[in-house]
């Protein structure tokens, strides 16, 4: 309730307590002049009493009183004046005419109950406030946590392919240089054999030289004649092969002395 609401509320009992001193004046009134023999009879002056008594005690009482139960019933240290407010809205405080003080205690009593659940309700949303926002905080920090760890996941995996990619690399280059030293070896091999067999040819062709520098002359031995010796070196014994000796010796026939060297064409 606002302070505006107790002031309405004490100035209709004002006004109730006013109507209620007017009535009274009149009744003593009615009641002098009946004394007085009637309404023919000249009253007798009397001093008009004025309202003060009623605004000193709405000042000095009703004020006050009104303040101190709101004080007592609805004010706490921890609140701030909304929030009294807030938690007495729904309660109207009554000044009791009768003085049945139980009624508005158990009324009292009843509203502190209701302002006292309102409170925990308040509390209980709050914590179930708190506790939603350490959830959604705790969802945002595990949703960046695994993004963090799928990023370094896929930072760890194009490390381990660059990684593969380098030694398949190395290992392409290893292959090429293996077989471009064997492609080397084996140049030098055919290379080697290439030389050897130069000179082998070379040593046959020299060899063929000597045999045939040996075999183009010829010391005739005894029981030998140009038939024989033709024979043995040509396996011919025509007389082609006769003529051809005669004509590189100058021989006229075929008649050869022991000793005589005779060419071999």
């Amino acid at each position: 309730m606002s302070k505006e609401d107790y002031r309405d509320k004490i100035e209709e009992h004002r006004q109730s307590f006013e109507g209620e001193q007017e009535e009274q004046q009149n009744l003593s009134r009615v009641s002098r002049m009946n004394k007085n023999g009637g309404n023919n009879q000249k009253p007798k002056k009397t001093k008009r009493k004025t309202p003060l008594m009623t605004i000193l005690f709405v000042i000095f009482i009703l004020i006050p009183l009104s303040i101190l139960i709101y004080f007592l019933k609805f004010y706490e240290p921890g609140d701030t004046i909304e929030e009294a407010e807030k938690n007495s809205t729904d309660t109207i405080v009554e000044i009791d005419k009768s003085g049945n003080k139980a009624e508005v205690a158990d009324k009292n009593k009843e509203d502190d109950k209701a302002n006292k659940a309102n409170k925990e309700n308040e509390k209980d949303k709050a914590e179930k406030e708190d506790k939603a926002k350490d959830q959604s905080k705790k969802d945002a920090e595990k949703l960046a946590a695994e993004k963090k760890a799928a990023e370094e996941a896929k930072k760890a995996e194009e490390a381990k392919k660059a990684e593969e990619a380098r030694k398949a690399e190395e290992a392409r280059k290893a292959e090429q240089a293996r077989i471009a030293q064997a492609e080397a070896a084996r140049k030098a091999e055919e290379a080697k054999k290439a030389e050897q067999a130069r000179k082998a040819e070379e040593a046959r062709k020299a060899e063929q030289q000597k045999q045939t520098a040996k075999a183009s002359t010829h010391t005739v031995k005894a029981n030998e004649n140009l038939y024989r010796i033709a024979l043995n070196h040509y396996g011919d014994g025509s007389e082609a092969t006769l003529s051809k000796i005669r004509a590189a010796n100058g021989m006229s026939s075929n008649d050869v002395m022991v000793g005589q060297v005779i060419k071999l064409p």
